[in-house]
């Protein structure tokens, strides 16, 4: 009886301290902005407010359109929400800027022990400051057809087909199979877009911009303008421009259809991208790049003048330390966390979860392997406009416009209009 009691004591003292910690927050408005539709769609902001009793203030701004919308709200001081969002392209823009508060320290002492390391790395300053943290981790894979796979090359055990991509050289002589024995029809790329570029640009080992403000051309960006060059002069890729109708088409087509081998997806590609074409369910595999990549991830962060600074950190906390909050999410999404330690525990789950690839598939497993080899290093504010003009000017390259010479100029010469501070020789 004495045990029963105490159970029951203990049982209300935790049912009172829950309902402490939702009237700490009831009537409370908290006001994000965001590019990330997982917000509503994935049911964060619905969880936030059934835990806290606050209620969440939101708008989602596309991607495309989000630095604009937030740099008059912070030159200004007046409307930025309490909490907003930084894309991996952008986010060491506000991460070095000073206008998120300090994570890894007083009264939040975020614990990023377990993450995966570049995910701190991209969400720290140069003076070791943690300003933003995010709940997932964005490595990438090579999403094949194994329809196609059979065709052309006999099997679409996953073993296998990685060995077509183990390097370059190997890669473009498989996509000559598939030219060859298709009379031209198939292709192995999609296309040169941001998929594409990925694996390359991922790979830098040189900033664009050194401390003494000289610009660099890594060795991974001419490999990149020879690759692609290759690729289209030998019509290797089917030309689709990324996020077109013709694009998504080539990847919802049934297995009997099929004629683009090679999608280049990170993970948030493959379960909110992928995933959705069911026509193709079940008719994908997934395997290394030549090189491996990341793409993307959302950051967040609290601003540094925000009144609602603890109520912003515990929608932070939920998304970033809860592990029974991360492991519910990822079961139900699929998304692959920034805690390795969760991911580690998950691994079994997932296995035939995925409804693109096949039914003995773990893109967990897949997707641990890649994330340990990510380094974001070289990532910087600068990232976004400068990949712009890099698209741009290799699109003149391989369309025949330009030589390699005449491309490397135009794009030293757009960076240095775009940043005249910088020595561009």
């Amino acid at each position: 009886m004495k045990k029963i009691a105490l159970y029951a004591s203990l049982l209300v003292l935790a049912t009172s301290t829950l309902v402490a910690q939702n009237q700490q927050f009831k009537g409370r408005t908290l006001t994000i902005i965001t590019f990330a539709s997982e917000f509503k769609d994935q049911g964060f902001v619905a969880d936030f407010e059934k835990r806290t009793g606050a209620k969440v203030d939101l708008q989602i701004v596309p991607n495309e359109n989000f630095e604009a919308k937030m740099a008059p709200l912070l030159k200004t001081g007046k409307g930025v929400p309490d909490i907003f969002t930084g894309e991996a392209g952008y986010v060491k823009e506000y991460v070095d800027s000073g206008v998120w508060e300090t994570l890894n320290k007083k009264p939040y002492n975020a614990n990023t022990a377990d993450l995966f390391p570049y995910v701190a790395q991209l969400g720290t300053n140069s003076k070791g400051e943690l300003k933003a943290l995010s709940w997932q981790t964005t490595p990438g894979g090579w999403f094949y057809r194994r329809s196609m796979a059979k065709k052309y090359f006999g099997t679409d055990d996953p073993a296998e087909i990685a060995k077509l991509f183990a390097t370059w050289d190997s890669t473009l002589a498989a996509a000559e199979v598939i030219k060859k024995k298709s009379g031209g029809s198939d292709y192995m790329f999609f296309g040169l877009g941001d998929g594409f570029s990925r694996v390359f640009t991922s790979n830098r080992t040189t900033p664009w911009v050194d401390s003494k403000n000289n610009f660099h051309i890594d060795d991974q960006i001419i490999e990149y303008f020879k690759i692609a060059k290759k690729v289209r002069e030998n019509g290797y890729d089917a030309k689709l421009s990324d996020w077109s109708g013709p694009f998504y088409e080539a990847m919802n087509t049934p297995a009997d259809k099929a004629h683009v081998f090679m999608f280049s997806w990170p993970t948030w590609g493959l379960h909110f991208v992928l995933n959705g074409q069911t026509a193709s369910n079940g008719d994908w595999g997934v395997v290394p790049a030549p090189k491996p990549y990341f793409w993307g991830g959302t950051f967040l962060g609290i601003y540094k003048n925000s009144k609602n600074k603890d109520v912003a950190w515990e929608f932070i906390k939920m998304l970033t330390q809860d592990k029974e909050w991360m492991t519910g999410y990822a079961k139900r999404s699929g998304d692959f966390l920034s805690n390795k330690a969760y991911d580690t525990e998950l691994l079994p789950y997932f296995t035939g979860k995925e409804a693109a690839l096949g039914p003995k598939d773990n893109h967990y497993e897949f997707f641990m392997k890649q994330a340990a080899t990510i380094d974001g290093s070289m990532i910087s504010s600068e990232d976004r406009p400068i990949m712009a003009m890099l698209a741009t000017v290799l699109n003149q390259y391989v369309d025949g416009q330009k030589d390699l010479d005449g491309a490397l100029a135009e794009f030293k010469s757009r960076v240095k209009a775009a940043y005249p501070r910088w020595n561009v020789q």
